[in-house]
C-alpha cells in the first residue's frame, strides 16, 4: 500500500509522578529525517526514540514535540550555595548594625524565608533519573503516536493511489490513440511522394514513378518516424508503475524515476512524429505526466 509522508500523530502518559506527551508531525523530504524536541532530563533516550521513529517512517521529514514533567521526589536534589547563605547573613547583621538595630531586630525565621528566596541560594540540580524506569511507560505512547501518523499516512496515500492511477489509465489511453493513428503518417506520406512526384514528373515532360524507388523512400521515412520502441518501452513502464502501486514498501523515488521515463518516452515520440493528431495527444498526456509528478513527491 502507498503510503504519503504528510501525517500526525499523539500519543501521551501520565500518573501521579509523570507526565509525557509524544507528538509528531511529518512532510515530505527526499530522505528520512529526524528532528526531536525534548526536556533536558529525557536526553539519554534521545537515541532511542529516533530509532522508533525510524522504525516506522522510512522516508520524509519528522519533527516530533515532546514534553514531559518529572514530579517525584525521587532522584531529585537541591543544592544550596553555603557561602552565598553566610555572605546574605553577615550583609544583614551589618545592615542591622548599622541602624543601631542589634542582632535581636533579625527574626530568625523571616530572615530564613528572605536568604532563601534570594537567586542561586537555593538551586535544583539535574534529576538522576532511571531513564529505562521512563521509557517503560513512554514506549507504549511514542506507539500510539506512531500508529495515528501510520493511519493518516496510509490513508492520505490511498488518496493519491487512486488518483495517480486514473491518470496512468490515462496515459495508456492517448497511448493506444498514438498506436493507432502511427501507421497512418506512413500511408499519408507514401501517398503525398507519390502525388510530388507525379507532378514533377508531369512538369518535366512527363514519365512514370520509379515503384521501387518509391518503396525504397517510404521505408527510410518509416524507419525514421517508427515509435515502436518507444511505445513498447512506455507500456513496461506503465506497467512497472502499476506493481509500485500495490508494493507493501516506500516507493517514491522509483515513481519518480519511472515518471521521468514516461516524460523521455513521450518527448521522443513527439519528436519523431509528422501528425498533427499525435503532437496534440502527445501533449495531453504530458499534461498527465506532470500531475503524476507532482502527485508522487509525496510517496513514501
Amino acid at each position: 500500500m502507498v503510503k504519503s509522508m504528510t501525517g500526525y500523530g499523539r500519543g501521551e502518559y501520565q500518573d501521579e509522578s509523570f507526565s509525557f506527551v509524544f507528538e509528531l508531525k511529518t512532510v515530505n523530504h527526499r530522505y528520512a529525517e529526524v528532528a526531536i524536541r525534548l526536556p533536558r532530563f529525557l536526553n539519554p533516550l534521545e537515541s532511542r526514540l529516533r530509532q522508533a521513529v525510524l522504525s516506522r517512517i522510512a522516508r520524509g521529514h519528522v519533527d516530533v514535540f515532546i514534553t514531559a514533567s518529572y514530579t517525584a521526589t525521587e532522584g531529585r536534589s537541591i543544592k544550596i550555595d553555603k557561602g552565598l547563605v553566610k555572605a546574605y547573613h553577615e550583609s544583614l547583621k551589618a545592615t542591622a548594625d548599622l541602624l543601631g538595630l542589634g542582632a535581636s531586630a533579625m527574626a530568625e525565621e523571616k530572615e530564613l524565608y528572605f536568604i532563601a528566596g534570594q537567586p542561586d541560594v537555593l538551586t535544583q540540580e539535574d534529576a538522576c533519573i532511571d531513564p529505562e524506569a521512563l521509557w517503560l511507560h513512554m514506549e507504549p505512547a511514542v506507539r500510539e503516536a506512531l500508529d495515528h501518523c501510520d493511519a493518516m499516512r496510509a490513508a492520505e496515500g490511498a488518496n493519491i493511489s487512486r488518483d495517480v492511477s486514473s491518470r496512468v489509465d490515462l496515459i495508456e489511453q492517448k497511448l493506444a490513440v498514438i498506436e493507432q493513428e502511427a501507421p497512418r503518417t506512413v500511408a499519408e506520406y507514401e501517398q503525398r511522394l507519390a502525388t510530388r512526384i507525379q507532378e514533377l514528373l508531369e512538369r518535366h515532360g512527363g514519365g512514370e514513378v520509379d515503384e521501387n524507388r518509391l518503396i525504397q523512400e517510404v521505408a527510410i521515412y518509416s524507419d525514421r518516424v517508427s515509435i515502436t520502441e518507444e511505445t513498447v518501452r512506455l507500456h513496461s513502464h506503465i506497467k512497472q508503475f502499476r506493481k509500485l502501486l500495490e508494493a507493501d514498501c516506500p516507493v517514491g523515488r522509483r515513481m519518480d524515476f519511472l515518471v521521468q521515463e514516461f516524460n523521455r518516452e513521450a518527448n521522443t515520440i513527439a519528436s519523431k512524429a509528422n501528425d498533427s493528431l499525435i503532437t496534440q495527444t502527445i501533449v495531453d498526456m504530458k499534461s498527465e505526466i506532470e500531475k503524476i509528478r507532482e502527485q508522487i513527491q509525496n510517496i513514501q
